[in-house]
């Protein structure tokens, strides 16, 4: 983000300066602060009068009744609700949620991202009991969510991690209630942890984490819990002529571009005689485009009895990938039981970490 401080030299400028830049710091946000001296440049900015700050196209001034203090909460408050954008993880202090919130802790460094930590209470319906009792455990959740991001926000200040970290409860059905406050937030992707436990009745119904990342709008990882805690450096990429449509290929791209990723595109088919064709439309786009800066590769894998899910993952286990990405659309209801969708079959028992990225 970019924080131009417009002033002349000066007492004022110094001290507007000094205070974003510690409140800067006490909020977990590695942005720096420019300041700006000249008169042109006041002018090519077009601004009524100085001291002003000015992120991106808003312009915060000093004005005279305000205390430094005054200005310096104005543009807090525009940074904290306009300009943060963030990893969502919802937690519920499963060991599952708490080694999402790690793998997201690093997802968000990388990317230069905040967190923030969801917890969605569903209400209970007895009608005995249920007041006094789902006051308790609604206030508890809030009390434990609140306690685990002082400590994260504690730790990651010990450990110059800039990474600002904050909490949401909600109450409602977890996997509408995450879909709507994902898809209509500030936040760039999801990071969901999931035991990857296969049976009958998961396959069928589906979890949370397989609802919400076919559903939602967004990319969303799903990271199983036993998965290494890292950022990728080479991630499988299970490609189709879908993937040349919309801006699936950009946004994929986009994920690895400031830490050197290596794409490994994989064609899985029974049948060769069209690859050449789908390799040449992909490797067209990705120079119109931008190349990967960590390099890739594009080539098909024969798959013979098992599903794709699980040729992409153990192909990604033979090169040591810590990533498999795939590419999706939205499905109806019926729809969803008359398709095969390896997708919903990689989220509902990933082997290493799964991004889902949409049309």
């Amino acid at each position: 983000m970019n924080i131009e401080l417009y002033s002349v030299k000066g007492f004022t400028g110094s001290a507007l300066k000094q205070k974003l830049e510690e409140q800067l710091r006490k909020n977990q946000l590695p942005f720096e602060v420019n300041e700006i001296n000249h008169v042109d440049q006041f002018i090519k900015a077009e601004l009524a009068s100085v001291p002003a700050f000015k992120i991106g196209h808003k312009v915060i001034p000093h004005l005279d009744k305000y205390t430094v203090e005054d200005t310096i909460n104005d543009v807090m408050t525009y940074i904290l609700e306009e300009c943060i954008v963030s990893v969502l993880v919802p937690v519920d202090f499963t060991e599952e949620s708490m080694h999402a919130i790690a793998y997201a802790q690093i997802i968000a460094e990388k990317l230069s991202l905040g967190l923030m930590l969801v917890h969605i209470h569903q209400p209970i319906y007895d009608p005995v009991s249920a007041g006094a009792l789902d006051v308790q455990f609604l206030n508890d959740s809030n009390k434990r969510l609140n306690e685990l991001v002082h400590s994260l926000n504690e730790d990651n200040s010990n450990k110059g991690i800039a990474v600002r970290v904050t909490a949401h409860l909600e109450v409602g059905e977890p996997s509408t209630s995450l879909i709507e406050l994902f898809d209509e937030g500030k936040f760039s992707l999801m990071v969901i942890g999931t035991r990857g436990v296969d049976n009958t009745m998961r396959r069928l119904f589906g979890t949370v984490s397989s609802s919400v990342s076919r559903k939602s709008k967004k990319p969303v990882i799903v990271v199983p819990v036993y998965s290494e805690l890292s950022f990728p450096d080479k991630v499988v990429v299970g490609f189709t002529e879908e993937l040349m449509l919309d801006t699936a290929l950009e946004d994929i791209l986009a994920f690895g571009s400031k830490n050197n990723v290596f794409f490994d595109f994989i064609h899985v088919t029974e049948d060769n005689s069209g690859f050449d064709n789908i390799k040449n439309k992909l490797y067209n786009k990705l120079m119109v485009n931008r190349q990967p800066s960590g390099g890739f590769n594009i080539h098909s894998v024969f798959e013979a009895d098992e599903y794709i899910d699980q040729t992409l993952f153990s192909y990604a286990q033979e090169v040591g990938a810590q990533m498999v990405a795939l590419v999706t659309h939205q499905r109806s209801f019926a729809e969803s039981f008359v398709h095969k969708s390896f997708t919903k079959s990689a989220v509902a028992h990933p082997e290493v970490p799964v991004i889902i990225f949409h049309q």
